[in-house]
């Protein structure tokens, strides 16, 4: 079974239980949504624990396939918080590291819907802070004594067991010591107090262990090793697409409502919740995959927490903005989520500590170790990214600007072939591929040049019988690769910058305003960086094929499209399909709208805040920052600006309504 069949088996029992009143749709359902019976149901029908091996219940599918249930799951805001967070992060932590006997007690209950795991992590002195939990584990025999005091425990109330994170040793550093366990909640000596709140909702609690006897079988893992367990069990809880869909349940109604705004911003509003969420799904699918390859996505964990608990919040005041006067379910709606919302940034990690998290990766502690040019994942991509740079001169201050500088520059690309990479051999091109093509592109706007490659490479493709739909979209790829380029080499003269820049004693990247403001480039660049990507996967060879299918059925006699062929600039309808005369589809169109939307955001954050982390030197004509950010600018706004992108994709939107949106205009790995 694919993922599209596990999306299409979810949402005909969904579909056939919201038909039988079986539940009503929820703001947040994740955490505030109860019932025991509809788990048991996803239980029943083997959709809980699917990844785990076939011996402890599971399929052995992949994260993808679950990211597939999951998704589906909280677009219709089902009741699954009985479940959440047992199959989510606390099974697959005892796959990982649990004693036999802990596996057998635990794993069956979680598959079939039957267990109900709080986490007993935060400490009225130990928030976000968890190395300094006081919560102790002393051993004694057969086990260890449970004592301390826990807060904000979700669902303690409802618990059938609880994981623990304790101090088992007193050791010199506060992350050392730390053990991971999980109790039963009917043990002796567990007391739970309720925390209602602003809602007037009971889903929080303050939880106090006195001399609680934990079975020894019950450690996860190493004693001691707690803290590095917990960090990597963090990418599981803080890398789903709960982060940002927990209000995505106004979409439909918002689309649906009388009164709903029409005009260009409306349109832009729901052009940005395109772009965004697209590049949101595709960095969980990313994470997934990392999952699933038995890696830790730290820093994806935490740019998909930011980011998505930012887009969660922003839908409400989209929403607000759209329909002005709600009917009372949606402006029932939109209050629970207001209601909820202040919970969304400080749940699962605050805002502050992922920007930390982010900081000191890009700016640690033995500064130079530092790496501010992060390699690209796929080599022969960063290789020819390498291979552009040195073409162009190597380093940002060897490139010729001159005039005549830039006119050798113009005619080495040429000569390279390069100004006709991804256009078919068949067609008088250079071959390859447009992920290629927006690589040389990608590594020349690093150096702040382009040497008009993006208009060359379009003007070639357009010359093998391109319409001016596909080449519209072709553009704006390209454009979101210079914007990438650019903006990462900002980001990384910046970097530098910081490091070698003391102020007051000490480096500027020791200022804690400079380490956040570094983190949120960083992860606006990620974002970008999924964007991109997801637009290569699905436009990308789909323009190159196209151009094939053309180039051979003009040999049998047929005729290809020309810029001019008014069916080339006919809009597609909604069905995700390509419209007629033109082979491109809507979803294809989105992913590279998204794609120069996505990176012109993140171009326009870094250049403003990198000149501003430079001081007075990033605005001088002899500092090279200008040809970075200069760049920038003037990308943004050509060819199909942000704004006019987005205005394109919330007509995309509004004319397909949410169905459109969610599987065509955003979908990870929509169906062609």
């Amino acid at each position: 079974m694919s993922s599209t069949e596990i999306r299409t088996r979810i949402r005909t029992l969904l579909d056939d239980w919201l038909s039988a009143g079986r539940f009503t749709p929820t703001v947040d359902c994740w955490l505030r949504s109860v019932d025991r019976d509809f788990s048991r149901a996803l239980g029943e029908a083997g959709l809980l624990g699917m990844t785990w091996p076939v011996e402890h219940g599971g399929e052995g599918r992949p994260n993808t396939d679950r990211l597939a249930l999951t998704e589906e799951m909280l677009r219709v805001g089902a009741p699954v918080t009985a479940h959440w967070i047992a199959e989510r992060q606390i099974g697959p932590a005892v796959l990982r590291a649990g004693t036999p006997e802990l596996k057998a007690a635990i794993l069956p209950d979680i598959v079939a819907g039957r267990a109900i795991i709080g986490l007993g992590m935060s400490e009225p002195e130990s928030g976000s802070d968890l190395a300094s939990v006081r919560t102790r584990a002393v051993p004694t025999e057969g086990g260890w004594i449970l004592n301390g005091h826990k807060i904000w425990t979700t669902q303690a109330h409802n618990a059938t067991a609880m994981y623990i994170l304790a101090r088992t040793s007193e050791e010199e550093k506060k992350h050392q010591g730390l053990s991971e366990f999980v109790i039963d909640m009917d043990s002796p000596g567990i007391e739970v107090s309720p925390i209602v709140d602003l809602a007037g909702e009971h889903h929080f609690n303050e939880v106090r262990y006195t001399d609680v006897f934990i079975p020894r079988e019950r450690l996860i893992g190493t004693e001691g090793e707690g803290w590095k367990q917990v960090i990597e069990q963090l990418s599981f809880e803080r890398g789903g697409p709960e982060r940002a869909l927990s209000t995505w349940v106004l979409v439909p109604e918002v689309l649906a409502a009388p009164g709903l705004r029409t005009d260009e911003g409306a349109l832009r509003d729901l052009g940005q919740v395109v772009a965004e969420l697209s590049a949101l799904r595709h960095m969980y699918r990313r994470i997934a995959a990392a999952l699933d390859a038995g890696e830790a996505p730290i820093r994806l964990a935490a740019a998909s927490k930011f980011i998505g608990n930012g887009f969660e919040k922003g839908l409400i005041d989209i929403a607000r903005r759209l329909v002005p006067t709600p009917g009372e379910k949606l402006a029932g709606l939109i209050q629970q989520a207001l209601w909820a919302s202040p919970a969304f940034g400080i749940r699962g990690g605050a805002e502050d500590v992922l920007l930390g998290i982010v900081a000191k990766l890009e700016l640690p502690r033995d500064l130079s170790k530092a790496t501010p040019q992060p390699r690209l994942a796929d080599p022969e991509a960063q290789e020819l990214v390498e291979l552009a740079g040195k073409v162009a001169g190597g380093t940002l201050l060897d490139v010729d600007r001159s005039d005549a500088g830039l006119d050798r520059l113009r005619s080495t690309v040429e000569d390279l072939g390069w100004t006709r990479v991804s256009v078919p051999e068949s067609a008088g091109g250079s071959g390859g591929s447009l992920a290629d093509a927006g690589a040389i592109v990608r590594g020349l706007a690093r150096l702040g040049v382009t040497a008009d490659l993006p208009e060359h490479l379009v003007a070639a493709h357009t010359g093998a019988g391109l319409g001016q739909r596909e080449a519209t979209a072709l553009a704006s790829l390209l454009d979101a690769a210079v914007l990438l380029g650019a903006g990462e080499a900002a980001l990384a003269l910046t970097i530098g910058h910081v490091i070698e820049r003391e102020q007051f004693g000490a480096p500027l990247a020791a200022i804690p305003a400079v380490k956040s403001w570094i983190a949120r480039m960083r992860m606006q660049l990620d974002l970008a960086v999924e964007s991109y990507d997801r637009a290569l996967e699905i436009a990308g060879e789909a323009l190159v094929a196209a151009e094939a299918d053309d180039q051979a059925s003009d040999a049998a006699g047929g005729q290809h499209r020309t810029a001019n062929d008014p069916a080339g600039t006919s809009a597609a309808g909604t069905s995700g399909e390509s419209a007629p005369g033109t082979g491109i589809s809507d979803a294809q169109v989105a992913a590279a709208l998204s794609a120069k939307a996505i990176a012109a955001q993140a171009g326009g954050l870094v250049a403003a805040q990198t000149h501003q982390l430079h001081g007075a030197i990033g605005i001088t004509a002899e500092y090279p920052l200008h040809h970075l950010t200069q760049l920038i600018w003037a990308t943004r706004d050509s060819g199909t600006s942000e704004h006019a992108a987005l205005v394109e994709l919330g007509r995309l939107a509004l004319a397909g309504g949410e169905p459109v949106i969610w599987d065509h205009l955003t979908d990870s790995a929509p169906e062609s």
